[in-house]
Parts: structure tokens; sequence; C-alpha cells
């Protein structure tokens, strides 16, 4: 309900004003009209409402009974390997394999951020107070700290209690 979260502007006051306005006149008319052979409207949406609905229920009944049935059958020997020049098993991998596959680069120890220590800049530009303004107004954190840590860094000593 988007239009209750929002301010009111005129054009939503008069949609409201009006849908009420019908309302109210529907409502007048048929509790206005008492002739004994005239159904009321309500009663007449109502009995459509349930017609649809049986409608749908049957059209999932007949939908769910024209869906093949899953039968679980026996189970299926694994594919034979491919030959090929590998030493190891399939799922065990060398040491060589496992190494990364590009290095880490060194590491400043006075960067930002580095050893998990805080970002802190003791003097601001106008132009960096602009951009950490921008940063918290759109991304709510401060989005020129962190363009400036590194993300190959270390994060210190591990603060985590042993298993």
């Amino acid at each position: 309900m988007r239009l209750f979260r929002r301010r009111y502007s005129p054009l939503k006051v008069a949609l409201v004003g009006a849908v009420f306005v019908l309302f109210l006149f529907i409502l007048q008319k048929d509790a206005g009209s008492k002739e004994p052979g005239e159904e009321p409207w309500l009663r007449n949406i109502v009995q459509g409402k349930d017609q649809v609905l049986d409608l749908m229920l049957g059209a999932v009944r007949d939908l769910r009974d024209s869906m093949p049935r899953l039968q679980i059958g026996a189970p299926e020997p694994p594919p034979e390997p491919l030959p090929s020049g590998r030493s190891c098993l399939p799922g065990v991998y060398t040491a060589a394999e496992l190494r990364p596959l590009m290095e880490r680069p060194p590491q400043d120890p006075a960067s930002p951020g580095a050893d998990g220590k805080a970002f802190k800049k003791d003097r601001w530009t106008p132009e960096e107070t602009k951009e950490k303004e921008r940063g918290y107004e759109k991304h709510c954190f401060n989005a020129f700290a962190s363009d400036r840590i590194s993300l190959q860094r270390a994060l210190g000593p591990d603060s985590r209690p042993p298993e």
C-alpha cells in the first residue's frame, strides 16, 4: 500500500474521495430498492465469485492430475571416467593444482585498513569531504574509505576462539 506511505497529493485524495462516493451511491441504491423480486447486487457478486473459485480449483485439480508421475528407478552405475594424464583420483588434487592462480601482491602495513586497523584520515579536502558525504547519502556507509582500503589486505591475527 504505497498510497498511504507517501504524502497525500490532491490527485490521490480526489481518487479516494471518488471511490468512497461511488461506494456510498451503490450502497444507497442497494438499501433503497426493497422490491420483493429484485436481488441485491452484492448477492450476485458473491455467487459469481463462488463460481469463479470453483472453476479455478477444478482447473488446478485437472492440471495436477495431468502431470506425469515420477517413478524412482534402480540406481544407475556411475559413468566410466575418461582416460586422462592425471595421476590423482577424481576429487583428490595435488599441491600444484591447489596453488592460487595469481599470487597476492606485497602488502604495505601502513596502508589504510591494513591488519584490520580502522581507516583514519586527519585532514580532508573539500572534494574528499563531498565524496564521503555523497557515499553516506547514497549507500549509508563511508564510500570514500571503502574505495581506498585494499581488497588484498591482511586482516590481522585471527580473533576467533580455537575449535
